[in-house]
């Protein structure tokens, strides 16, 4: 791993490396983010695009209050997967942050870009590209511009602690790398560069009472993400992110739904009941 610092360029508005700097942080097309969560608020004659796999919002609850809200789309481009969110959330002590995040992968759900952008101050931009066997990550502040390179073998995810749709990326990658129940995949946070290895410990189904009346059939996920305990719940029969904690944090994104749901007489048998507190 090879890291480098930039001091920041911010003191000369006419410094056409600094002009470079700028243009080369947004390499996501934020306006593009925009138009897609447009859609996540905009009603079912805006949903009827096929390459548009999920939509929709995450109430984020910490310290068993609630914080804010996570809006994001997840979408099929060709032969890649594009996902793009906003978390806004209240209060300044609070260890996540209001951001956009996007993230790019192939069909096989390995990631091929990554950005992740604060919305608060200090604001700050972390950049995350891979090529080939290698990612180079760009962390840009008010401090200036850091960069590290480290090698990446091809099952490498990347996971933003605090984004509750990434784990619908994280879960297909599983599927992808045969690894199953008791395998690991190793995953990079591209915000502190850290790396770390994520262990399947459990699969259950379960049928999941939501805080706002459906009960839905669902599969629950118990992994560990380093030093952390994560739980996600997907519904079993679209594979959507219904709801994800992380306990240890008092961490918890649940999924804001329709009232009207499937019958819960239409479980599976031997799945267990889980009410949402």
């Amino acid at each position: 791993m090879s890291t480098s610092w930039k001091r920041s360029l911010r003191g000369s508005r006419s410094d056409p490396v600094s002009n470079t700097h700028r243009q080369r942080v947004h390499w996501i097309n934020w306006p593009v983010l925009a138009a897609c969560l447009l859609v996540v608020h905009a009603g079912p004659a805006f949903a009827q695009d096929p390459s548009m796999i999920d939509q929709g919002r995450f109430e984020i609850r910490i310290g068993g209050a609630s914080r804010g809200q996570e809006s994001f789309a997840i979408r099929r481009q060709g032969e890649e997967y594009m996902a793009v969110g906003r978390t806004s959330l209240e209060g300044q002590e609070l260890w996540v942050m209001s951001a956009e995040v996007g993230l790019r992968t192939d069909a096989r759900f390995v990631p091929v870009r990554y950005e992740f952008r604060t919305l608060q101050r200090p604001t700050s931009t972390t950049i995350a590209v891979r090529t080939g066997s290698r990612i180079r990550v760009t962390t840009s502040n008010q401090e200036g511009e850091r960069m590290t390179e480290l090698l990446a073998d091809r099952d490498l995810v990347l996971i933003q602690t605090g984004v509750a749709h990434h784990y619908w990326f994280l879960i297909k990658r599983f599927g992808q790398a045969s690894a199953g129940q008791g395998g690991t995949v190793d995953a990079l946070a591209p915000d502190a560069v850290e790396r770390s290895s994520i262990r399947l410990d459990a699969v259950t189904e379960v049928e999941l009472a939501m805080q706002d009346g459906p009960v839905l059939a669902a599969t629950r996920y118990d992994m560990q993400i380093g030093e952390s305990h994560h739980i996600v719940w997907v519904e079993r029969t679209t594979g959507n992110v219904l709801r994800a904690e992380i306990p240890e944090r008092a961490w918890v994104a649940i999924r804001i739904t329709d009232s009207a749901g499937p019958d819960p007489e239409n479980a599976e048998d031997g799945s267990s009941r889980e009410d949402v507190p």
